[in-house]
C-alpha cells in the first residue's frame, strides 16, 4: 500500500543513561497543522481501502439488527425516574415514566454547547436541583453541572471530578477532586462539598497521601458519608464523615487495603475485604472503630466477591463464580448468618447494577446468547422490566475451558462460544477478545466490546468466539490482578498466546490466522501481541490503544496509570521492563499481519498520539502486503464515535475482519 508520508524527526529521551529514539514524537500535538494534515491523509487512505458498497451494506446490516437500548444510572426523580442510555453511540439522559414505558429526553449531545452528558441525579432533599455528569469538549477530565430546574439555569460547574454524590438529608453535593502532576508524578485527592442553598463550596477533608482517584459513598443511614481514596486500582483508604457532628474518622488508617464498601446499618460499616482473602470475605466495622476491630460475617468462599448492596435490611453480595454472575442474599439471625442464592436468568451470564429507586434495585443481565434485559428486584422477586430483543440462539453453546500460559504454565480460563455441531475443519475463524487489567472483570456479553459483533450470530455463521479471562483482571480474585500488573504485565500477553496456540493445536484454526481484538488496556494487549508474536495472528483490531509505554507516564492521566503499569522513571529495572513490551518501541523491519487501529482526537483517557505513532512506525517498517490502517475520529473520545460515525467505525472493524477471512480463503 502507498501510505501517506510521515516525516521522522530527531528526538531522544534519556532514561537512566539509556537514550531512546522517538522519531514520531511530533505526532503528540494533535493541534499541529502538520499533524492534522497527516491525519487527514491517513483517514483518506483508510476511506479508500474500504469498498464503499461493501461498507454501506455492512452499516445497513448493523442498523437493521439494532436492539432497543436499555437504561443505566436509574434513580428516582419526581413522579418517575432519571436514567441514562446509549443510542447509536450517543449517551442520552432521559426521564422515564413510572412504568418505564415512556421517556423524555433531558439532555443529549447538543443540548449544551460542546458538552456530552453521561448521567444525571437529583438532590433527594430538594428535587429541583439536578446534576449532569459529562465531558466538555477537549477537557482532560469530566465535570458536573448543577442545574436549578425551576430557574432552568446552571448554578455551578464543578470541573475535573470523577465521582460525586448528593447528601441524603441536606442540600449538599459531595465530590472528589484529584490533583495530579504528570511532571512530578504526584497525585492526591480531597473531598469537597457544594452547598446548593448558599452556593458555597468548601474542602471537607484533604488527604495528601498518593491516590489516583477519590470516591464518595452515601450510606443508607442518611447521615454517614464515606470518603474513599484509591492508592491504586485495588487498594483504598477509607474515612467516615458524620454530617451531624462534622467529624472525620479513619477506618483503615495509613494502610491502604483491598476492600470495597457496601453500606452502613445499625452503626456498622460493611465491606468486602480481600487483603488476606483474595476471593473476598464480608466484614463489619463499628462506627468509630478501625479495621483492626472488624468482625467477619462471611469467610472467603469459592466465588470472587465483586460488590454488594443493602435492600430491606439484608446484605446482598454480587459475586463471580468461574467469571459468571451470582447474587447471594445474607440475613443475620442472632449469632448465625443465613444465605441463599437469588436465581438469575442463566448459569453463564453477567449481572450489572443499573441503579436504585423506591426500595428496589435495577440490573442489566446478558450472556453470549441472551440479549440484555433490564431486571427489577424488590428483595423477593426478580422480574424482567424491559427486553432489548426477543431473539434466541438454540444452536449455540458456551464452554469454559483452560489453556496453559506459555511462560509460567498457569492455567488460564477462557470461554468458547460456537455452534453445537461445529467441527474443526468447518470453523471459518477464531476471534479472540480480552482486557486483562486494572482489576476489571471482562465477563460474558451479547456483543463483543468495541466492534459491536453479535457473538451468537458469529457462532451461528461457523465462527468461534473466545473471551479470555487473562490475568490483570478480577475474574479470579486479587492475586489474578496482581499477576498481570507492573513487572508481571507480560503475563497477560503470554496468557493470550497460550490460548491461541491451544486452539491451533486442536485444529480450530491455523498459525497466523487468529483474529484478535482489544480496546484501551486491551488495545495495548493486542498491540503488544502483534509485536511479540506477529507470526501467530492474521488480523488485529486495536481500539484506543496505549502503545508508547514510556511516554504514557507524561500524559494527564499518567500519574493515575503508573500504579498499574509502573513508572519508567522509577527504576532502571522498570524502565527496561516497560521498554521490552512497549508496542511502539518494538516494531521491527519484518512482516506483520492485517492491522486496523482506531483512536479519537478528543480521547481524555488515552491520547490519540498512541495510535498515530504506532501506525506510523508499522507503516514504515512492515515487510508484508498486509494493510496497516489508521482511523482517527475527529470528535471521537475513548469510544468508537457517535451517530453515523459510530456505525461506520464498528462496520469498518467488522468488515476488516470479513475482508481478511476472504483474503485468507483466496490464498489457500
Amino acid at each position: 500500500m502507498n501510505y501517506p508520508a510521515c516525516e521522522k524527526k530527531d528526538f531522544q529521551t534519556e532514561y537512566f543513561g539509556h537514550k531512546v529514539e522517538d522519531p514520531y514524537r511530533w505526532l503528540t500535538d494533535n493541534h499541529d497543522p502538520e499533524v492534522l494534515a497527516w491525519v487527514k491523509a491517513e483517514n483518506a487512505c483508510t476511506d479508500e481501502w474500504f469498498e464503499k458498497e461493501k461498507l454501506e451494506a455492512k452499516i445497513q446490516a448493523l442498523k437493521k439488527g439494532k436492539r432497543r437500548p436499555l437504561y443505566s444510572a436509574i434513580s428516582k426523580w419526581r413522579d418517575g425516574f432519571l436514567a441514562a442510555k446509549r443510542e447509536d453511540g450517543y449517551p442520552v439522559v432521559v426521564k422515564l415514566s413510572q412504568d418505564m414505558q415512556a421517556e423524555e429526553i433531558i439532555a443529549e449531545r447538543g443540548t449544551l454547547p460542546e458538552y456530552t452528558p453521561y448521567s444525571a441525579t437529583a438532590c433527594p432533599k430538594e428535587q429541583k436541583y439536578l446534576t449532569l455528569y459529562g465531558l466538555k469538549d477537549e477537557a482532560a477530565r469530566p465535570s458536573v453541572l448543577i442545574i436549578d430546574c425551576e430557574k432552568r439555569e446552571i448554578v455551578e460547574t464543578i470541573k475535573g471530578t470523577f465521582n460525586y454524590a448528593w447528601s441524603a438529608s441536606d442540600l449538599v453535593l459531595y465530590y472528589s477532586e484529584t490533583v495530579s502532576d504528570a511532571k512530578t508524578q504526584e497525585s492526591y485527592s480531597r473531598m469537597c462539598a457544594y452547598h446548593a442553598d448558599t452556593g458555597v463550596t468548601e474542602c471537607v477533608f484533604e488527604d495528601r497521601e498518593y491516590s489516583v482517584l477519590g470516591d464518595v459513598h452515601v450510606a443508607s443511614d442518611e447521615h454517614t458519608i464515606l470518603f474513599e481514596y484509591w492508592s491504586d486500582y485495588s487498594h483504598s483508604r477509607y474515612f467516615s464523615y458524620d454530617e451531624m457532628t462534622k467529624e472525620v474518622r479513619s477506618i483503615n488508617g495509613d494502610h491502604a487495603a483491598e476492600m470495597r464498601y457496601i453500606d452502613t446499618k445499625a452503626g456498622e460499616h460493611y465491606f468486602i475485604m480481600k487483603e488476606d482473602a483474595p476471593f473476598g470475605k464480608l466484614i463489619a466495622i463499628a462506627q468509630g472503630k478501625s479495621l483492626q476491630d472488624a468482625r467477619v460475617l462471611r469467610e472467603e468462599g469459592e466465588e470472587v466477591l465483586d460488590s454488594g448492596f443493602m435492600l430491606e435490611g439484608r446484605v446482598y453480595l454480587m459475586s463471580l463464580k468461574a467469571a459468571c454472575a451470582r447474587l447471594i442474599c445474607l440475613q443475620e439471625e442472632e449469632q448465625a448468618v443465613q444465605e441463599r442464592e437469588v436465581k438469575l436468568p442463566e448459569e453463564i451470564g453477567t449481572l450489572t447494577v443499573c441503579g436504585s429507586a423506591g426500595g428496589k434495585k435495577y440490573f442489566q443481565y446478558q450472556s453470549f446468547v441472551m440479549p440484555p434485559v433490564l431486571l427489577e428486584f424488590d428483595g423477593k422477586t426478580m422480574k424482567t422490566v424491559l427486553k432489548s430483543s426477543d431473539v434466541s440462539h438454540p444452536d449455540v453453546i458456551t464452554e469454559q475451558r483452560y489453556a496453559k500460559s506459555v511462560k509460567d504454565g498457569r492455567e488460564i480460563p477462557y470461554f468458547v462460544v460456537r455452534r453445537k455441531d461445529l467441527k474443526p475443519e468447518e470453523c471459518k475463524a477464531v476471534w479472540m477478545y480480552a482486557y486483562g487489567g486494572y482489576n476489571f472483570s471482562e465477563v460474558p456479553a451479547y456483543e463483543m466490546p468495541c466492534t459491536g459483533l453479535r457473538v451468537a450470530e458469529w457462532a451461528e455463521d461457523k465462527g468461534i468466539y473466545i473471551l479470555a479471562s487473562i490475568r490483570g483482571g478480577n475474574e479470579f480474585g486479587s492475586q489474578w490482578h496482581e499477576e498481570g500488573m507492573g513487572l508481571l504485565k507480560k503475563n497477560c500477553y503470554y496468557d493470550m498466546i497460550g490460548i491461541a496456540e491451544q486452539m491451533i493445536e486442536e485444529g480450530w484454526t491455523r498459525k497466523g490466522e487468529v483474529i484478535v481484538t482489544g480496546a484501551s488496556n486491551g488495545g495495548l494487549m493486542v498491540s503488544a501481541l502483534v509485536t511479540m508474536r506477529p507470526d501467530l495472528f492474521g488480523c488485529v483490531i486495536g481500539s484506543v490503544p496505549h502503545t508508547d509505554m514510556l511516554q504514557f507516564a507524561e500524559d494527564d492521566r499518567g500519574p493515575m496509570y503508573i500504579t498499574e503499569y509502573g513508572n519508567p522513571r522509577e527504576s532502571e529495572e522498570m524502565f527496561k521492563y516497560l521498554l521490552s513490551y512497549s508496542p511502539y518501541h518494538n516494531v521491527k523491519q519484518i512482516a506483520y499481519p492485517w492491522i486496523y487501529l482506531q483512536t479519537g482526537e478528543c480521547d481524555n483517557n488515552v491520547p490519540p498520539y498512541h495510535g498515530k505513532k504506532f501506525a506510523a512506525r508499522l507503516q514504515e517498517l512492515n515487510q508484508s502486503d498486509a494493510p496497516i490502517l489508521l482511523r482517527v475520529l475527529k470528535d471521537g473520545s475513548h469510544d468508537r464515535g457517535a451517530g453515523e460515525v459510530f456505525w461506520r467505525t464498528t462496520a469498518e472493524m467488522q468488515l476488516f475482519a470479513d475482508e481478511y477471512i476472504a483474503y485468507r480463503e483466496n490464498e489457500r
